[in-house]
């Protein structure tokens, strides 16, 4: 299959992909299935064992017998993000003008992996800087001020940040905030995501089963790493219809490339 670039994404690491794998399926999976996997993707047999060994010992993965694994869903809150990835657009309320906002002005950047699980928390909870150290987001999302505190916190927001519920911007602050997200461009990007998936779906069926397993994992990956981190903006800042598009779309594809994945990974087993 011919690398599409931004269609596709990039290829996972080692680690990306047994976590990708594990959620996926669902179940358990052998070391041999995994590095079948791995091959795919350009990834060597061993660099696979390496990644499943550190995956084990930060408590991300667990053993289910003799070389075979699963995922720990409890444990995490970025892997339970992930599982319930579908569920993301459904905590949306009315908007009522309010903000959250985090404020990291404290938040020391010396220690490089503290600083990006900081920043990816921020992410995946759709905020935006307004400026340096205040970071917002539109105040609509179920359970409010409190919710949010625990959602950032647990995804890994430093915790010398502050999360806070903000009201009474001014004109100029209020313009400079509506403007923080890809309003136009989001959407636009939504709507040719969908359109690869569509015909990804229909491709799929005749091609060989590699090429077919390697395809539906990558481009599963990449649109399901794009809603993730959709800011599920209010109506008001952002149509909302082509990311719903997209998200059906992505959940009648998932259920099209786990049948290819498992049907693929089964070929390594007894």
């Amino acid at each position: 299959m011919e690398d599409q670039g931004n269609i596709f994404g990039n290829a996972p690491t080692a680690p990306e992909l047994v976590l990708d794998l594990l959620v996926a399926d669902g179940g358990t999976l052998s070391a041999a299935a995994i590095c079948r996997a791995g091959a795919l993707m350009g990834i060597e047999a061993q660099v696979v064992r390496v990644a499943l060994t550190r995956l084990l010992a930060q408590g991300k993965i667990s053993r289910s017998g003799r070389g075979s694994y699963v995922i720990e869903r409890r444990r995490h809150a970025l892997t339970d993000a992930v599982d319930r990835w579908w569920r993301h657009q459904h905590h949306q309320l009315p908007w009522q003008g309010g903000w959250i906002a985090v404020i990291d002005g404290d938040v020391r950047r010396q220690n490089q992996k503290t600083w990006r699980r900081h920043q990816l928390a921020l992410q995946l909870r759709g905020f935006a800087a307004l400026s340096p150290g205040l970071w917002l987001r539109p105040d609509n999302l179920r359970g409010g001020v409190k919710a949010e505190q625990a959602s950032v916190r647990t995804l890994g927001l430093a915790p010398q940040a502050l999360v806070v519920r903000m009201e009474g911007l001014d004109a100029q602050a209020r313009n400079r905030a509506d403007r923080l997200w890809d309003s136009l461009q989001l959407p636009q990007r939504y709507s040719a995501m969908a359109d690869s998936l569509q015909e990804s779906a229909r491709r799929l069926p005749a091609m060989p089963l590699a090429d077919a397993t390697r395809e539906s994992l990558l481009l599963g990956r990449h649109t399901i790493a794009a809603l993730l981190r959709d800011p599920l903006l209010p109506a008001e800042l952002m149509d909302g219809e082509p990311r719903e598009h997209l998200t059906q779309l992505m959940r009648s594809y998932q259920r099209q490339a786990r049948k290819v994945c498992r049907a693929f990974l089964a070929q390594t087993n007894p």
